[in-house]
């Protein structure tokens, strides 16, 4: 038995079925040309090089910087070192010196491979964060030079200041030599006056007893006081000259520091009473025209 709509009810279904495959063929074709498209696969190599190169630059970074770390903490555990060693032990700390000094080249190479690397770099943050830290180690090297050269100068200070207490102790103990030999020099009894010719002639002379004879001081012992003499004067001078290199350089406490020792030495080797002395004075002098900034000689003038 067929139906009585049968005619209508075929041209539905062909009329569904169109639509059916008008409907599968939009979003087929929208595909094919999506996905059959190489920029998609293009952009997914671009990305994947980049977080390539990305990596690449990271790895980069974390050894330039764990590299840095290291020397850092090296350098603290040398300064710590140092800061245990006495100050008289020149050999210990000449020691940690050089390994201070070759550990900043280390560093000072690091940062130049660093500042290659930067050089390179295609991400932003990662050049910004290399030159930040190359700007902070700058001042770290400058703030290092600083240090290193306000030690110099403490350990300088340190020095003079025990010449200074040495100079100062054989300063005080040549004044007691020269006030012994003075005291020895004026305890002898002066020289008896020579007897009249007539007298002569008619009775020898009585001869006098030993704690009435005349002494006067030795040759010897005039020329050692006049060496202590030399050697007290030298040692003013030289204390002088210490005082003044202590001031800052340039100021005006040590220019006039040195004039003042600079004379003194002059007077010392003008009244040196031995080569020696005349030769330690020039030395000293020519040291005093250097910082003074005068030419140390020409053709023996100063």
């Amino acid at each position: 038995m067929n139906s009585l709509n049968q005619a209508e009810r075929r041209t539905r279904l062909w009329q569904f079925s169109l639509l059916y495959l008008l409907a599968l063929l939009i979003p087929l074709g929208a595909s094919y040309y999506l996905f059959s498209n190489s920029s998609i696969a293009d952009e997914n190599a671009r990305l994947r090089a980049e977080m390539d190169r990305t990596r690449q630059e990271q790895a980069q970074l974390v050894t330039r910087f764990d590299t840095l770390t290291q020397r850092l903490q090296h350098t603290v555990a040398i300064d710590q070192q140092m800061s245990k060693t006495k100050k008289d032990d020149l050999l210990e700390l000449g020691k940690f010196t050089t390994m201070n000094q070759d550990n900043m080249a280390a560093i000072v190479n690091t940062l130049s491979k660093l500042k290659d690397d930067s050089a390179g770099m295609t991400v932003p943050a990662h050049r910004q964060l290399a030159s930040n830290v190359l700007r902070d180690f700058a001042l770290f090297r400058s703030n290092r030079g600083t240090i290193d050269l306000m030690q110099q100068e403490l350990n300088r200070s340190g020095d003079a200041a025990k010449g200074n207490v040495a100079l100062a102790a054989e300063l005080s103990q040549a004044k007691q030599q020269i006030m012994m030999l003075q005291a020895i020099a004026n305890s002898r009894p002066a020289a008896a006056p020579a007897p009249a010719p007539a007298a002569a002639a008619a009775a020898p002379a009585p001869r006098p007893k030993p704690s009435q004879a005349a002494a006067t001081p030795s040759v010897s012992t005039l020329l050692q006081i006049e060496e202590l003499k030399d050697k007290v004067a030298f040692a003013e001078a030289d204390c002088m000259r210490q005082r003044g290199l202590d001031f800052k350089a340039g100021s005006r406490e040590r220019k006039q520091l040195l004039e003042q020792s600079r004379t003194a030495l002059l007077q010392v080797r003008e009244d040196a009473s031995t080569a020696e002395m005349k030769q330690s004075a020039e030395k000293a002098l020519e040291s005093i025209n250097v910082e003074l900034g005068r030419p140390a000689r020409f053709f023996g003038v100063f």
